[in-house]
């Protein structure tokens, strides 16, 4: 039984020391399938991305202590590589444009980001210029890393 803790405290932390927010004491990843706003272009919207919006909300994330923030582009050209990978089981092919994750410790900490001033003022309108958010959907989950 002691081994099966043990394996336990590994992958899911100490009881005693796990945030309210998440049960498991791993840290939450905000993922937000994105679809971009009608009239952009695959390229204008990466660049855009990449060039304006994260450089205007990393510097939040930083400050707030969220500890991870990625995004992965579902492009026509990238879309076209799943004809190598699935298979009769697996053959639903996404149509998002985008795959964003923010990894943090306590949703607290995002909570406390959004309320920043700066965040309201620029982060917000800004998503205006480049998400369609009446499609784009987000969920939130505990991390659990198996490799890497």
């Amino acid at each position: 039984m002691a081994i099966w803790q043990n394996i336990g405290s590994y992958f899911w932390g100490n009881p005693s020391q796990q945030s309210a927010s998440s049960a498991t004491g791993q840290p939450l990843c905000l993922t937000i399938t994105a679809y971009r706003k009608e009239g952009l272009t695959e390229d204008e919207y990466r660049s855009y991305l990449t060039t304006k919006h994260a450089p205007l909300v990393r510097p939040l994330m930083e400050q707030y202590g969220l500890l991870k923030y990625t995004i992965t582009f579902n492009t026509n050209s990238s879309r076209k590589l799943m004809g190598r990978l699935f298979d009769p089981q697996f053959a639903n092919v996404s149509d998002y444009d985008a795959i964003i994750q923010i990894v943090f410790k306590d949703v607290q900490d995002f909570v406390n980001m959004k309320a920043n001033p700066d965040y309201k003022k620029y982060v917000i309108p800004d998503h205006e210029q480049f998400a369609d958010t009446k499609r784009s959907k987000m969920t939130i989950g505990q991390v659990v890393p198996l490799l890497g």
